[in-house]
């Protein structure tokens, strides 16, 4: 799936949300230092390296590490590091990263999932943190292949993440703050590609067996215009940000 999330133009602070929320609350400057945590093909990355020091990008992904810094290239950006580094299992103070951040964020990313995970971010940084997840989220495609096959818990919505992730800054003495952003992604996949995304998602709920993939196969098949399957993809984006000194 990487080379999908290739395919993006820069956003910009006049008009990406995440970057504008970024500064009207001064999180960068030009001395800023900042690790971007699951930073997959490098696109908010590269699109903050004007406005700070240096951006160190990390994801477990080598296709997307590959694509980052082909951009990267592309763009002619020269302040920015991208590693191959698996953030669950991550020592951060043998990675040298322990309070070594001015800003530390983790942007619609499967990295942060856990305690351990989200307080990695706070002990990384020496300022601000940001995680980005999406909420009350409709994926209509993905939801009639997982009834299909008779699944009906629901993981894709970061509702739960982002409600404990705030209780646990609260109960740390930090007073966590959460902006919101409707967005309707368009999503367009080659039959292969959605075969890829939907049936791996399933699979990430219980093993299924051959007949109940052909299953979902056939019906991504009978979906598809062009050979493509085409989704549209309605959530919100909860930005929760918080400062840790």
């Amino acid at each position: 799936m990487a080379g999908s999330f290739g395919e993006f133009i820069l956003p910009d602070f006049k008009d990406d949300a995440f970057l504008k929320l970024l500064e009207k609350n001064k999180m960068l400057n030009p001395a800023s230092l900042v690790l971007d945590v699951g930073c997959g093909a490098g696109r908010y990355a590269l699109a903050i390296a004007g406005r700070c020091r240096h951006v160190t990008g990390l994801d477990f992904s080598p296709p997307m590490l590959e694509i980052a810094k082909q951009r990267m290239l592309e763009y002619r950006v020269e302040n920015v590091n991208f590693f191959c580094a698996d953030w669950h299992k991550l020592d951060i103070e043998s990675a040298g990263h322990k309070k070594s951040f001015d800003l530390v964020f983790a942007h619609m990313t499967p990295a942060v999932q856990s305690a351990d995970t989200f307080e990695k971010l706070s002990a990384a940084s020496k300022g601000w943190c940001m995680l980005a997840k999406p909420i009350r989220r409709t994926d209509p495609v993905s939801d009639a292949v997982k009834d299909l096959i008779g699944i009906r818990e629901r993981r894709e919505s970061g509702d739960e993440e982002i409600l404990f992730a705030f209780e646990l800054l609260w109960r740390q003495g930090y007073l966590p703050q959460l902006e919101y952003e409707q967005q309707t992604w368009k999503m367009k996949k080659t039959l292969e590609e959605a075969y890829g995304l939907y049936i791996n998602r399933i699979k990430t709920y219980r093993d299924i067996t051959m007949p109940e993939e052909e299953k979902a196969k056939a019906y991504l098949s009978m979906l598809a215009r062009d050979g493509f399957v085409y989704e549209d993809v309605d959530t919100t984006i909860a930005t929760l940000f918080w400062r840790v000194a």
